[in-house]
């Protein structure tokens, strides 16, 4: 359906509601219609990852990699055969240049290969003069910020963006510090003094607060990128220091989250296609942090034909970033043991408590890089700063068609914008990237991750909750599509899930929206089921019973339960039809458990209550390796009769690190050394105690 049918539809029947309360209903709906490890010990006790030696150094994974950038075509390849002294190929370049000189979105990745590309210039003479023109041309009249004018088509203000523009910004400017720059007016040096402040800002919120892209398998890989460029060629000392330490702190999180060469965990932001294979020669598509997960800790996965990525390739030619030891030590102690909490971001409610208001330009670039413009507390000003640089509406709210929803449902309800987007706020607010208690509990059989309790029955666009893992594919999660998400199996209709060690109750229901909501979202994007992402193509055995389905994977085993009844449309997924539904799953192994077979009956044998409440359920389980486990929509979690801690958790919360969120020095320990990263005082050191 095109966006004029939508709009049309969506203002036929707003016009057509002459009273829109709160009408609670309840529809229901029957349903009627690889290897065993990726982990191994060679001869001599070293562990290798993927197949990779871990005994490798940081710099010889980066030796590694270059070599393989010698034949690419791809553009941050270009930056690195600049670097290595090899000659380009020019018909790249050009065709990143013409993306660039048309201002397309995503044209900040390119520039900030492009700046790189030109600071290794300067040493090596190996771009042809005319090809140095043209990109110191594009340099130049590149816009940089949404407040310079002129048209353009980039998103900017998410929180990879707004590092790709100010990074590419303050580079360029140190590049031309006499040149004017066309677009904007201004000298290279006029650039540098708005950049810097932007910069610091972004690194001191990442440091206080985390990512509110937490975990993003597709994007933290851009972040890097970014991050790499600041350390190596930024001439503010500061920005260099704190860039590089959050730097280690990206490691860090790939240290306690990598499972077998995969970021197992949740995410505030993916893609279906890194989530979702079909058969095992139509796999998912690998993280696209896996490059960089592997040169800065040996954890991720190298793959040979991988040359062009951006991070990998930031990191392969910097010469002043190095990853302290520490945490590769680290990331080898728990590659098969850990048990780790975190927090990012914060909720909209809690933004004054930090000095962060919801009126002025700078306050709305903390909560647009959140995915909060349309948030009761913002959409007034976002307004108003959209209308002000004339910046295109779908740019913002992802569909030009949201404005119009937002106005013509706000003058049909006698209320204000604002008002409406609380009226609806399951989307407005849902979509927003607010705090996230991420749990990851890791044995070398599985890996259970999660976000705790978070944002149950909000509607979400890239979020991806929970995720069980026996290997790198042998993976399994649920998801209830629709709403606004254009997603099948990420974002959609958040749970609430609940974690404990290897056992999660994940539950589905959301508060019917006002009338027109409903039919708005019936419209959009309407689908009555929730499901399980359960590749059976990636498993040995895949065996159901009853309401609850298993599955094997070499020594290591899960079991989960749907309380609605489930169908297998194809052979990944398993759906059961309604909005509302409630989860169980359970992960074992041989060490733990048995045989698969004692798995299976262990379960089957063990009880589960299920009590339907006006939102979401009371859960009763008996759990054979954990007890009794118990929980309802809302309040906490039990397991045989202690309190579960769901949140809000610490910055960080595991063996090696304990930071209390909001606070600016994370200090992580390892034997006797400790890595001080204090962003207050600008230290990044290793000392031993």
């Amino acid at each position: 359906m095109n966006n004029k049918i939508k709009l049309f539809l969506i203002i036929f029947i707003l016009l057509s509601i002459t009273s829109t309360p709160f009408i609670q209903l309840t529809p229901s709906f029957k349903d009627d219609d690889l290897k065993d490890s990726n982990i191994d010990l060679d001869n001599n006790g070293i562990i290798q990852v993927m197949g990779v030696p871990s005994s490798l150094t940081y710099q010889e994974r980066k030796s590694i990699y270059l070599q393989g950038c010698k034949d690419s075509d791809s553009l941050p390849a270009q930056a690195a055969r600049v670097y290595m002294g090899l000659p380009i190929n020019s018909e790249v370049i050009e065709k990143a240049l013409n993306h660039v000189n048309a201002r397309k979105d995503t044209s900040d990745f390119r520039m900030n290969v492009f700046v790189r590309m030109m600071y290794f210039e300067r040493t090596k003479n190996v771009l042809p003069i005319e090809t140095e023109i043209k990109i110191r041309d594009a340099i130049l009249n590149f816009k940089y910020w949404f407040d310079e004018p002129n048209d353009d088509n980039m998103i900017m203000w998410t929180e990879n963006h707004m590092i790709l523009f100010h990074t590419a910004e303050l580079l360029a400017g140190q590049l031309y510090p006499d040149r004017i720059f066309p677009n904007s007016g201004m000298t290279g040096t006029d650039h540098v003094r708005h950049a810097t402040p932007l910069i610091i800002q972004w690194l001191d919120r990442r440091a206080k607060f985390g990512f509110s892209e937490f975990h993003s398998n597709i994007y933290y890989k851009l972040d890097i990128m970014a991050l790499a460029n600041l350390v190596e060629f930024s001439e503010n000392t500061e920005i260099a220091t704190k860039a590089a330490m959050l730097l280690d702190l990206l490691a860090f999180d790939f240290a306690n989250n990598y499972f077998k060469g995969t970021y197992a965990t949740t995410h505030g932001r993916t893609e279906d296609r890194k989530k979702v294979g079909t058969s095992l020669e139509d796999p998912p598509d690998k993280d696209s942090t896996n490059e960089a997960a592997w040169l800065m800790l040996g954890i991720g996965e190298h793959d040979p034909n991988n040359k062009g990525d951006d991070a990998a390739i930031a990191l392969s030619t910097s010469k002043k970033y190095a990853p302290p030891v520490i945490l590769e030590r680290i990331a080898q102690k728990i590659v098969s043991n850990n048990e780790h909490k975190s927090r990012n971001s914060i909720d909209i409610e809690e933004g004054p408590s930090h000095g962060i208001g919801y009126r002025t330009q700078n306050d709305l670039m903390f909560w647009w890089p959140m995915s909060a413009p349309a948030a009761a507390e913002t959409v007034d000003a976002s307004f108003e700063l959209m209308y002000k640089y004339d910046l295109k509406p779908e740019l913002i709210y992802n569909d030009e068609l949201f404005v119009d929803v937002l106005q013509i449902g706000s003058k049909l309800h006698g209320v204000n914008v604002s008002e409406y987007c609380t009226i609806i706020d399951e989307i407005t607010q849902g979509v927003c990237l607010e705090t996230a208690n991420t749990y990851t509990y890791r044995t070398p059989y599985y890996q259970l991750s999660g976000a705790q309790d978070h944002q149950k029955g909000m509607d979400g666009l890239q979020e991806h909750v929970w995720q069980a893992s026996l290997d790198p594919h042998a993976v399994v999660y649920t998801s209830s599509p629709g709403g606004i998400s254009p997603q099948e199996f990420t974002g959609g209709w958040k749970p609430r899930a609940t974690l404990y060690k290897n056992v999660g109750v994940i539950q589905y229901d959301r508060r019917m929206l006002s009338l027109d909501g409903e039919l708005i979202s019936l419209i959009l994007e309407y689908k009555p089921y929730n499901h399980a992402y359960f590749p059976k193509w990636a498993f040995d055995q895949v065996i159901s019973s009853g309401k609850w389905t298993f599955g094997a994977k070499g020594d290591s085993y899960i079991a989960l339960y749907s309380h609605e009844p489930t169908r297998w449309v194809s052979e990944y997924e398993l759906r059961a039809l309604g909005k509302k539904n409630v989860w169980i799953v359970e992960l074992g192994s041989k060490e733990e458990s048995g045989t698969f077979e004692q798995f299976m009956a262990s379960i089957l044998a063990s009880a589960v209550e299920i009590t339907p409440l006006e939102l979401g359920y009371n859960v009763y389980y008996d759990s054979p390796s954990r007890g009794n486990v118990s929980v309802s929509w809302e309040g906490d979690m039990f397991v045989n009769g202690e309190v579960v801690d769901l949140g809000p958790y610490p910055r960080f919360d595991n063996k090696y690190c304990y930071q209390e969120f909001g606070t600016m020095k994370t200090v992580i320990r390892y034997g006797s050394q400790r890595l001080i990263l204090d962003f207050e005082n600008v230290e990044r050191t290793v000392v031993s105690e």
